[in-house]
């Protein structure tokens, strides 16, 4: 049985050897080819060399929904949800494609 450890930081999410992410942290993921760039609430960025569908395998999908083939959000720090956009905690603006739309809305 796998123990999944919760607390203020919320689940670490454990990308690699070296990379141990916290969920309550990150606002959403960036994909940069074989990269992605992870975005924080605090401002900061961190490029990491995994692809978004590795990092889509290892995460949670109850807390992260993929938006568009770039971008992978927190579901917790959406304010928003337009037609074709949604807008983060930090105001940023980010779009949606149409197939993947109605997975937000559930």
């Amino acid at each position: 049985m796998k123990h999944i450890v919760t607390n203020y930081f919320g689940t670490p999410l454990v990308i690699g050897i070296r990379t141990k992410l916290y969920s309550n942290e990150i606002l959403f993921f960036e994909g940069e080819v074989n990269y992605a760039r992870v975005h924080f609430k605090s401002g900061k960025q961190k490029m990491i060399a995994r692809t978004l569908l590795y990092i889509q395998n290892k995460i949670n999908t109850e807390t992260f929904i993929r938006i568009n083939r770039k971008y992978l959000v927190n579901r917790k720090f959406i304010v928003e949800v337009g037609d074709d956009f949604v807008v983060l905690i930090d105001k940023t603006v980010l779009p949606i494609s149409r197939r993947r739309k109605w997975g937000i809305l559930v």
